[in-house]
């Protein structure tokens, strides 16, 4: 998995403790947050390095700045030879949407989907770097102790699948969609990816059930944001749908009658945004 996120330059390097202790996490945003490490690790070595994941021995409750998570962490690392990062950018990459790269190579480097995974474990995570020298990412995650080993093969409790409610979500850019889709999920949604107004009004048209539309103002095609609300205003009034847009020409030209929430937002904006949308469609 890592080694296929790397190009052929890049050397891949593991340095694992010898009786690691393991740690209970969602395996699939643990991978995922393994990807978007090992691409962004790739991406800041152009010219070819070493990349390396470091697991050492479990360390004690762990203080970062103003968090202070207690328990027993497992200190996962990740560290490349790149171009690094310069020190007033450092703090700002767990930011969604926040890129170092150029225009036309990249919306965001993903890594609020690792900062959210990591807290959502009940961890944290850390970032170091050296102009020239390279980036260090640390994820902190809770060790799983002897007795939840037990546990977990325990016979399982019957439990009452609760379904989420689903938002599709539409934007040209695959990589802002993934951070758009886990933000939502942190929030508890699962989430469906469509690239265009086309794709999406195919997929209500299949019957899909779809709680909220969440699409971006401006993309390409015959049809834009704007024009999908509209559509799918006509030919499914009760489907609540909310733009996007970082752009501000692009928000004051739409419709006043339509939700808009402002890029760059973070979970805490959306999930404020959400409700409030929730509020106001009971009240009406």
């Amino acid at each position: 998995m890592i080694e296929s996120s790397l190009r052929g330059n890049i050397i891949y390097k593991e340095d694992i403790s010898d009786g690691a202790c393991p740690v209970k996490v969602d395996l699939a945003e643990l991978e995922l947050a393994i990807v978007n490490l090992a691409v962004n690790a790739r991406d800041a070595m152009p010219n070819g390095g070493t990349f390396t994941l470091s697991i050492h021995n479990v360390v004690a409750g762990h203080e970062h700045g103003k968090e202070r998570p207690t328990g027993a962490f497992v200190p996962i690392t990740f560290s490349d030879t790149g171009m690094g990062i310069p020190p007033h950018l450092l703090s700002k990459i767990f930011d969604p949407f926040f890129t170092t790269k150029e225009v036309g190579k990249g919306s965001g480097l993903g890594l609020s989907q690792v900062y959210g995974f990591a807290h959502q474990a009940g961890g944290t995570v850390t970032a170091e770097s050296k102009i020239g020298h390279g980036t260090t990412i640390t994820m902190y995650l809770p060790a799983c102790t002897d007795e939840q080993i037990t546990d977990e093969h325990a016979p399982a409790k019957k439990t009452e699948q609760v379904q989420r409610p689903t938002v599709l979500i539409v934007d040209d850019s695959a990589e802002v969609a993934e951070v758009t889709a886990s933000l939502f999920e942190h929030l508890g949604y699962a989430t469906i990816y469509r690239d265009s107004a086309d794709a999406a009004l195919r997929l209500l048209d299949d019957g899909a059930k779809i709680d909220l539309v969440f699409s971006d103002i401006v993309m390409p095609g015959p049809i834009d944001g704007v024009g999908l609300a509209r559509e799918i205003r006509s030919l499914y009034p009760d489907l609540p749908v909310v733009l996007t847009t970082g752009y501000s020409d692009a928000a004051q030209a739409a419709p006043s009658n339509l939700r808009i929430l402002r890029k760059p937002f973070d979970t805490d904006a959306l999930r404020d945004f959400i409700q409030d949308l929730s509020e106001k469609s009971l009240a009406t």
